[in-house]
């Protein structure tokens, strides 16, 4: 299980169950050492045979170990788990990874059994041939070693391992490490939000680390609001229909509903009664860029679609027309692409009916191996507010893109507790446990993951990082 990256959004911290996310977090560090000794470790994994069973009857006793970096050393006398691979399972395997040093320590099992069947060489062509050049010349594109880091991993490991990283960021600005309060204050100072100072700054990760990022930052504008009863009912008042709040402030509008205030708030609102005339329904039409919202805000658009001109009063829009894909209109609009991620973003309707069928592989054979979108080995846990928690999955790649897309729909500023990289399956198995914890979120609309809130008691957060940090 290794942790990725991120970098937190401009937030506010705020009291959960009298914890903040800097207590959590310390939580978390106490958890994973609570009553473990080293040999109380040694004698609970002596109970078990494997790591999975381990893992499963206890899980806090795995969670220590893992967290102490001990694992191996009380688990070796464990069964180690087998597979039977085929030829086919080695290559898809195989494709996960950016070099055969990866494919080795990440997958040693397959990695071993590809080597002993002659096939490591055939299996592994789409690997990078990392040399001293291409790490240089792949370094030479960022500013920082923390930029390097985060945008190309297996470059900056390369580098690291060959003792040649320093040489390769030579041109980079150095960051400074002598921070002391007076010197990270100061620092802090320079920036008006929490985001443009972790952007532009290590002093940033190291005050977090610190625990003294809230007292450095206290002269920051929050933009993060937290919304009242009044103050949602004082925001509603400023609108005359449902859509144009919805339109205008989309937080207000999303907390109205999940403290099911929204017709109250709405009380003054007058559902529209008369006629819309066709000039109406075009300059309503206007308002939207896409189809999508202009249905989901408006009852314009039903009326639109009865009196048939919606295609005109929605030819500005952003449309897609729907296509049977075939076998052949599939390859054909493939070639187009680069790689996958690239088919995936351009194209979201015949990726996935090719997925549908079965073509994927077939048809991108050409692309270069860049299937973020296909890769969910990341679980992560934030805090939306109150005590309403997301748990979810998603792609080491996309790094922290999935949580704030989702938050923006939810009208929540995530503050991200755990983003852990458990690998494919267990992501699932991690997210499905955590999902029976507590009790859903109703939200009055539904959005994607929407159904992956959860309202968590002390213990059930507890218990969801316990699970996460077991990996």
């Amino acid at each position: 299980m290794t942790a990725v990256d991120c970098s937190s959004e401009n937030v506010v911290y705020t009291p959960y169950l009298q914890t903040q996310i800097p207590d959590i977090q310390k939580r978390i560090s106490f958890m994973a050492n609570q009553k473990w000794t080293r040999q109380k470790l040694a004698d609970e994994a002596a109970r078990y045979e494997t790591k999975q069973e381990f893992r499963d009857k206890s899980s806090s006793a795995y969670a220590a170990a893992k967290y102490r970096k001990i694992i191996d050393e009380v688990c070796a006398h464990m069964i180690p788990p087998r597979t039977s691979w085929t030829a086919e399972m080695l290559v898809l395997e195989a494709k996960k990874y950016e070099s055969k040093v990866e494919f080795k320590n990440r997958a040693g099992g397959a990695y071993q059994t590809a080597h002993k069947r002659g096939l490591i060489d055939r299996i592994c062509t789409h690997m990078i041939k990392r040399t001293d050049k291409n790490i240089k010349e792949a370094a030479l594109h960022f500013k920082t070693k923390v930029e390097f880091r985060d945008n190309n991993l297996a470059a900056y490991k390369a580098a690291y391992k060959r003792g040649i990283l320093d040489e390769v960021c030579s041109h980079m600005t150095k960051l400074r490490t002598d921070w002391t309060f007076e010197t990270l204050a100061l620092e802090a100072k320079k920036y008006d939000s929490r985001t443009s100072f972790s952007e532009n700054s290590n002093a940033y990760q190291i005050a977090a680390k610190r625990g003294i990022l809230n007292e450095i930052c206290s002269h920051m504008e929050p933009k993060t609001i937290r919304w009242t009863d009044a103050m949602i009912i004082a925001e509603a008042a400023k609108h005359e229909s449902r859509s144009d709040f919805k339109g205008s402030n989309l937080r207000a509008y999303t907390a109205a509903q999940r403290r099911n205030l929204l017709d109250e708030a709405c009380d003054h609102m007058r559902y529209r009664t008369t006629r819309w005339s066709d000039e109406e329904l075009r300059a309503e039409a206007k308002k939207y860029e896409t189809r999508g919202a202009f249905q989901n805000a408006s009852s314009a658009y039903s009326i639109a679609v009865k009196r048939g001109i919606l295609d005109e009063v929605c030819s500005h829009m952003n449309y897609t027309e729907r296509v049977s894909w075939t076998s052949e209109l599939l390859a054909e609009e493939a070639l187009k692409y680069s790689n996958r991620a690239d088919f995936y973003k351009k194209n979201q309707n015949a990726y996935v009916a090719a997925r549908r069928l079965g073509l994927l592989d077939e048809i991108t054979a050409h692309l270069g191996y860049l299937d973020t979108y296909n890769t969910r080995d990341v679980i992560y846990l934030w805090l939306a507010e109150g005590d309403i928690f997301k748990v979810g999955i998603t792609s080491e790649n996309l790094g922290v893109q999935r949580i704030y897309d989702v938050a923006r729909d939810a009208g929540f500023t995530p503050e991200i507790i755990m983003l852990e990289n458990v690998g494919t399956v267990r992501a699932k198995q991690i997210e499905s446990q955590i999902l029976k914890f507590g009790t859903p979120v109703l939200f009055r609309s539904r959005f994607h993951g929407s159904s992956e809130f959860r309202h968590f008691s002390t213990e059930d957060l507890d218990k969801a990082i316990e699970l996460i940090l077991a990996g």
